[in-house]
């Protein structure tokens, strides 16, 4: 068993942090930071070749692996170094095997522990197993991984909005009757990054539409300054902006909503019905709003 120091990299917002980012492979290949936000990922952290540990549960996924015919979970290892006695003892693995030197995805899963297995779905789904696990946990885990599935926001498309339930920036409570016919959902988070630089597009989509900026926290409260700036967003725009503040109702909506990262925005049309969902920033959200309600949309 080895210790694995995590270095002090953070992944700020999904897509958004590192974007552009990507990680070398024993292979010679390259893994895109992007590529692993899409389908269902095991990620097992490993150091060799003097980790026993790690070379038991890597033999445990070579033969989960082996037992597949249409799994569609791709299994990656992930290693902090690249040396030839490394790329001996994993000669031909059947896993592509990450090196992540500056320990991003480390950092990402909090492993301190090698070997720890991360199994993740889209933000959705998210199990950490750190030795000692069982081979019967590990199938256990990669099992449910399976089944599992994934809640997709644009799912919800072609339905009314769900149940939006929280507070005005007075603390009065507030419900679905906040969003009007048409307008534009954006889920926001005051830490995002892409949050922050889409207010600069609110000129232009006020001037097309209501939006509803609906607030939430990540689990952080919301400093004097965060609702000092969303109050001075409100008074620019009036009515034209409803701010709804999640706060205790933050998991609630986010499930319901199916919110992955932020942020997210959601076309509600005249009728009350959504019409299109957009995931992460959108350098084209106002043309496609544009063309979307002159097509009828209202």
């Amino acid at each position: 068993m080895r210790i694995v120091s995590a270095a002090a990299i953070i992944l700020l917002s999904p897509l958004v942090a590192l974007a552009g980012w990507e990680f070398s492979t024993l292979q010679g290949g390259k893994i895109p930071l992007d590529d692993l936000y899409e389908g269902k990922w095991c990620l097992a952290f490993v150091v060799a070749p003097e980790c026993l540990a790690c070379a038991v549960a890597i033999g445990w996924l070579k033969a989960w692996q082996g037992e597949q015919t249409a799994s569609r979970i791709q299994v990656a290892l992930v290693v902090p170094w690249d040396t030839p006695e490394l790329r001996e003892s994993l000669e031909g693995v059947p896993f592509p095997v990450i090196v992540d030197p500056e320990l991003v995805l480390a950092s990402w899963f909090k492993v301190k522990v090698a070997p720890t297995v991360a199994l993740f779905a889209e933000g959705a789904y998210n199990e950490v197993l750190t030795w000692p696990f069982t081979e019967g946990e590990l199938r256990g885990k990669l099992l449910e991984l399976q089944r599992f599935v994934i809640p997709r926001p644009q799912d919800l498309l072609g339905n009314p909005p769900p149940e939006l339930v929280g507070t005005d920036l007075t603390g009065k409570g507030i419900g679905s009757a906040v969003v009007p016919h048409p307008a534009l959902l954006f889920f926001f988070s005051p830490t995002c990054p892409a949050c922050r630089a889409s207010l600069e597009m609110l000129d232009d989509i006020t001037r097309l539409l209501p939006v509803v900026l609906i607030v939430l926290t990540k689990g952080h409260e919301l400093t004097p300054e965060d609702l000092g700036e969303l109050r001075d967003l409100k008074g620019k725009y009036g009515e034209r902006l409803r701010v709804v503040l999640l706060g205790d109702h933050e998991k609630e909506v986010m499930d319901s909503y199916r919110i992955r990262w932020t942020p997210t925005f959601f076309l509600v049309d005249a009728d009350g019905i959504l019409r299109k969902v957009w995931e992460g920033p959108s350098e084209t959200l106002v043309l496609e709003l544009e063309e979307l309600l002159a097509g009828g949309a209202p």
